[in-house]
């Protein structure tokens, strides 16, 4: 059995998520196992192992639902969008058997994760760590899905697109792990994302709120709610690249570290203009209470919402405004909090992504090296086999 107590930076269970990019082909499971078997051969502790879909499968399934309805029942959309993650589970676990490391395949209810609200985008509430201890006194290999939890009745919920990590860090907390390793096809945590900004630097550690005001104000870095879990359990968050990119194995660890500027692209998000401030705090209310995040500021132009294309249910709070495909918007955070609002035509969004980034930092020479230019981001082709090979075009968000 494994025990709560006593656990340090490097004690506890051995806790680790890996992105949808890792398992952009199906060579990625065989990668994840070996170092997954490597990791716990070395490190001779259980190790619980948070899976996502693979990179661009919930998407393409939003997409598939769409098509077959306009407004489908929350609990059947959360059916469909945790099967991407249910996918990776099963070829994960085949892949370290095959690897010679016995692995325990487990659904949402053996998470221990439980979450209450629309079943398609969930609050956590709670963990209980003995559903995961119960697992790991059968096996010290749990294969576990992300972005899932249950909810009092006993159902599977989705816990909103993209927490992953949201799994990942309650689940170390719930374990008493020192730190959780969250692995993406970034570098670590950066000022900017590094598909938009090559200068973009690679922070070397940075504090909890320095990463949740990124969060705040639209970057893609690590989920929000992770990073509230992780700082009340005082969990060390090591935001690692997989495979590994040039200079950039160290990664970022996200704890009682020091603030940090970013500029965020807006990119995969859609602008609404309003007839008034009336009416934006009220569509504003309205997809807060549904959980919806959104980024409201004024301009010469008039008055603004940004919110993420995609997301089901925010249809009727956004009726009274109109959407401006043409337009992005480019926020600069700075270290001290505040926020910058530029709204640009989409066009130029890259280029003004970079302007800003250089003006938060325009120092090359006597600050740290840039982060090595990511590559192109890719979407595993295997996804294609509920939807067809008909390519799904992304948008890429945020600073990383």
């Amino acid at each position: 059995m494994v025990g709560l107590t006593g656990a340090g930076p490097d004690q506890g269970p051995l806790v680790m998520k890996f992105g949808g990019s890792a398992f952009a082909d199906l060579d990625g499971y065989t990668r994840v196992a070996r170092y997954t078997a490597r990791r716990a051969a070395d490190e001779k502790r259980p190790v619980v192992v948070v899976v996502s879909a693979m990179s661009g499968t919930t998407g393409r399934l939003q997409q598939t639902l769409d098509i077959v309805a306009d407004d489908p029942p929350a609990p059947v959309a959360a059916m469909l969008l945790t099967s991407g993650e249910t996918v990776s589970v099963a070829l994960l676990a085949a892949a370290l058997d095959a690897a010679g490391v016995p692995a325990l395949p487990l659904s949402a209810a053996g998470t221990g994760l439980v979450g209450e609200g629309p079943a398609d985008r969930a609050r956590l509430i709670r963990t209980d760590p003995a559903v995961l201890l119960s697992g790991l006194a059968h096996c010290p290999v749990l294969v576990v899905p992300g972005g899932q939890a249950v909810d009092a009745a006993g159902r599977t919920v989705m816990l909103g697109r993209n927490s992953s990590d949201l799994s990942a860090a309650a689940m170390a907390a719930a374990l008493g792990a020192g730190t959780c390793v969250l692995f993406s096809d970034v570098p670590g945590v950066c000022t900017a994302d590094p598909y938009l900004v090559p200068a973009a630097r690679t922070l070397p550690e940075i504090s909890y709120e320095g990463v949740r005001r990124m969060a705040r104000h639209g970057a893609k870095v690590v989920h929000e709610s992770a990073l509230d879990w992780a700082e009340r359990a005082h969990v060390r968050l090591h935001c690692r690249p997989f495979p590994w990119t040039a200079g950039g194995e160290d990664g970022t660890v996200v704890g009682e570290g020091p603030e940090a500027a970013a500029v965020v692209a807006h990119k995969s998000s859609d602008v609404w203009r309003f007839r008034s401030g009336r009416e934006r705090r009220a569509a504003a209310r309205g997809l807060s209470a549904d959980g919806v995040r959104s980024t409201v500021f004024d301009s010469p132009s008039g008055t603004y919402l940004v919110v993420q294309a995609g997301i089901r249910g925010t249809a009727h709070h956004l009726g009274a405004a109109r959407r401006h495909d043409d337009l992005c918007l480019i926020t600069s955070v700075r270290a001290d909090g505040r926020a910058e609002h530029v709204l640009v035509s989409r066009a130029d969004a890259d280029t003004e992504a970079r302007r800003s980034h250089a003006r938060l930092y325009p120092d090359p020479v006597s600050a740290p090296e840039p982060a090595a230019p990511a590559p192109v981001k890719v979407r595993s082709p295997h996804s294609d086999v509920l939807f067809g090979s008909r390519a799904v075009r992304a948008r890429g968000d945020g600073a990383h």
